[in-house]
């Protein structure tokens, strides 16, 4: 009985580790996605103040954020 009780508490220790190891991860790629995503967003605002082109520096810094980011993203993935 002791060694099943013993077992059963390395298990549950195993399993917590690896759910603590996924939420990290998950909260990596997601707060690696919207960094890029904002500074892309800035990015083109501060553009669009320069260059006097209403939405469209905007538009197109939130697009080039999001790819970054999906790139970013993507990298980490397939290097875990």
């Amino acid at each position: 009985m002791r060694f099943f009780c013993w077992q059963v508490t390395t298990v549950r220790k195993e399993n917590g580790r690896q759910l603590m190891d996924a939420l990290g991860m998950v909260t990596s790629l997601g707060l690696s996605m919207a960094a890029a995503v904002a500074i892309g967003l800035l990015a083109g605002r501060w553009l669009d103040g320069v260059l006097g082109s209403s939405p469209w520096a905007t538009v197109a810094g939130i697009i080039l954020g999001m790819a970054a980011g999906l790139w970013s993203v993507y990298k980490r993935v397939l290097h875990k």
